[in-house]
């Protein structure tokens, strides 16, 4: 008895969930360039030749390690601001969001420096990672312009101060791995946090704070 087309689909995206999660491990240990096909195999106990029915190389597994992520972290902050009410209110509850996932997936943030790293040698990754990008800056231009709209936020370029917010976290994350033992991560993150809405709260808001 063969199984059904759902039980096939389901299977399939099974096997893949479990190379990604043995390539996250490998990338993250070795790094993505010391990293073989070979170690995926191993760390993943699956057959060589399941590995490459899934995937024919190892930059196809990294694209498909980020495009799990991406699609993970969107579904999270399109549900975490669905709870939200004010601008304020959801550009907190999307940076804790931010935070907590990096906080909780140190393996998986290394990967994501090293896939930042290939943008220098290859525009395939770099297209994807400018493809990946832009739903996050639109849904948080959206934000800062619903809080300009509103009156909480002073008149800004809402997409340019998306950007900021963006790059500034990403930064900080980056810091969060160089300067762990000196810099509380917790504290440094919520310092930006502080200092990005005081420059974007209107006048009444801030003086409200």
């Amino acid at each position: 008895m063969t199984a059904s087309a759902p039980q096939k689909q389901v299977r399939t995206a099974a096997r893949r969930e479990q190379i990604l999660q043995a390539a996250i491990a490998c990338f993250s240990r070795k790094g993505y360039h010391l990293t073989t096909m070979d170690d995926i195999v191993t760390e993943s106990g699956m057959s060589k030749g399941s590995l490459y029915w899934h995937y024919k190389n190892k930059k196809d597994i990294l694209v498909a390690v980020m495009h799990w992520y991406f699609d993970q972290i969107t579904e999270e902050m399109m549900i975490a601001i669905q709870q939200s009410q004010t601008a304020v209110e959801k550009l907190n509850i999307l940076f804790d969001l931010f935070s907590d996932t990096i906080a909780a997936e140190d393996t998986l943030f290394s990967v994501f420096i090293d896939f930042y790293a290939e943008t220098r040698h290859d525009e395939e990754i770099t297209a994807l990672l400018r493809q990946a990008l832009i739903p996050y800056i639109d849904i948080i231009a959206d934000i800062i312009r619903e809080g300009v709209v509103s009156g909480e936020f002073k008149p800004v370029d809402h997409r340019y101060m998306a950007v900021v917010f963006m790059a500034s976290t990403e930064g900080l994350l980056l810091y969060k791995i160089i300067l762990a033992e000196e810099f509380g991560w917790r504290k440094m993150s919520q310092l930006y946090l502080e200092t990005f809405l005081t420059g974007l709260l209107a006048e009444t808001q801030s003086g409200d704070r």
